[in-house]
């Protein structure tokens, strides 16, 4: 195919927030080489999907996913990289390493490794193949308001029921302090507002460097002016008093997410945790006392072999103690090649559907409370999408956020609302004066 214009390029991301920095630093990276790149609901010429292998159902919703691109674009260069490569090769590649284009439509597999290697092979394979493709450099379009910046990946925990460290490398890494600043710095200067920090295990990060996070951080939120910056995820055990301390700075998102998995300490010992419940308690403790106004979101696992029905009613009841905003809500499946799949004691798939309904039961009377809470308060939101007189967009504090817009919000900027209703999972709002 022959076309007068740059190659268009879609890039999807499923799972976490890792994904989507990733994809993130590959729309830059192929808009300065004069791509477009353009949202995945529009055509395009090559699509990149950024797999997830957290869980079954993460592989089977990458499968899925692949289909509907082939089938909603038939035409397009389909290229595949992500964990599910790295955890399931066998089900995208022959024994020889090749392609199996023909089982889900997939032209091109780029394992974790091999990811910083799409830029080069979709401009010097594709686009050269296309006539003008990059005549000119073109601004890269953003995949969100907010510039996600990878600051680490691998990690060296070794949770039971996890293969996602054997997909990324089996050892933690992290961005040198100064590289990390300048990638700040340039997405400052594209205008974005709000810099989220991610990592495979975040809270690791600097250990080579002979730093941490907290000190990162801290020269983060020095040189931001009035942007803001907010953290993916971190671990209890990774939450030292330093970096809680940081919850009080004005520019630092009092938005923690903390994965728990479970409540119960046999639980935690038995998924290789590295935190007990105390702990936890005490690092919620920690950031409250920093900033009263704290949220909390989390990750929680449900029927992990071995849990009583003990166990699940302390799950229960300190989602109510927590009063987290948001939970992630999974049943533990057997994964091959991992401790937890020998484990004995596994619960019944009945009772592991009760307790995921309870515990699903318990996360949405937390969440309403918690937006219930909000009430009256002035929150300071990014505007993700601004069209037809309605504004919507993302809290400091990870509320979804509602507003009549006026001609002065525009995408991507920062205005301080009052919060005045809740309505289902979003907060309605007034918009205060700039």
């Amino acid at each position: 195919m022959s076309v007068s214009r740059p190659l268009r390029v879609s890039l999807t991301a499923l799972g976490c927030k890792v994904n989507f920095a990733e994809m993130a630093e590959l729309a830059g990276q192929l808009g300065a080489a004069g791509l477009d790149v353009v949202a995945d609901d529009e055509p395009a010429d090559v699509r990149v999907l950024n797999s997830c292998t957290v869980t079954l159902q993460a592989d089977a919703t990458t499968r899925q996913r692949l289909r509907r691109l082939r089938r909603d674009d038939p035409g397009a260069h389909l290229i595949l990289t992500g964990c599910s490569v790295d955890g399931n090769p066998e089900a995208y590649l022959d024994a020889s390493g090749a392609v199996q284009r023909a089982r889900l439509g997939v032209d091109a597999v780029f394992a974790n490794a091999d990811k910083p290697r799409i830029a080069e092979y979709i401009v010097e394979q594709l686009a050269d193949a296309h006539a003008g493709a990059c005549a000119g450099l073109a601004q890269p379009a953003p995949l969100r308001s907010r510039a996600f910046l990878k600051v680490q990946d691998g990690c060296e925990h070794r949770c039971t029921y996890c293969i996602v460290w054997r997909a990324r490398g089996g050892y933690s890494r992290s961005l040198a302090p100064d590289q990390v600043l300048r990638r700040a710095d340039a997405a400052l200067a594209m205008g974005h507002r709000e810099l989220v920090l991610t990592g495979v295990d975040l809270g690791s990060y600097g250990g080579e460097h002979g730093t941490t996070l907290a000190s990162l951080l801290r020269a983060l939120l020095d040189r931001v002016g009035d942007a803001r910056v907010r953290l993916s995820s971190v671990n209890a055990n990774d939450i030292t008093p330093e970096l809680a301390e940081l919850n009080a700075h004005p520019r630092l998102c009092a938005h923690w997410h903390i994965p728990l998995q479970s409540a119960a300490d046999s639980v935690l010992k038995g998924m290789h945790r590295g935190y007990r419940m105390a702990q936890y308690r005490t690092v919620v403790s920690r950031l409250r006392a920093a900033d009263q106004r704290t949220e909390l979101t989390t990750d929680l696992m449900v029927a992990f072999p071995g849990e009583s029905e003990d166990d699940h009613r302390r799950t229960v009841d300190y989602v109510a103690e927590a009063g987290f905003l948001h939970c992630h809500v999974f049943r533990w499946s057997p994964r091959p090649d991992t401790p937890a799949a020998a484990l004995d004691g596994r619960v019944d798939e009945a009772t592991a559907r009760r307790r995921s309904a309870e515990v699903r039961r318990a996360a949405a009377h937390a969440g309403e409370a918690a937006r219930r809470r909000a009430l009256g308060q002035v929150e300071e939101v990014i505007w993700e999408r601004v069209e037809d007189g309605e504004a919507r967009g993302l809290g400091e504090r990870w509320y979804s956020v509602a507003a009549a817009a006026d001609p002065t919000v525009g995408h991507g900027e920062l205005r301080r609302v009052r919060l005045d209703a809740v309505e289902a999972d979003v907060l309605r709002a007034t918009l205060l004066d700039p």
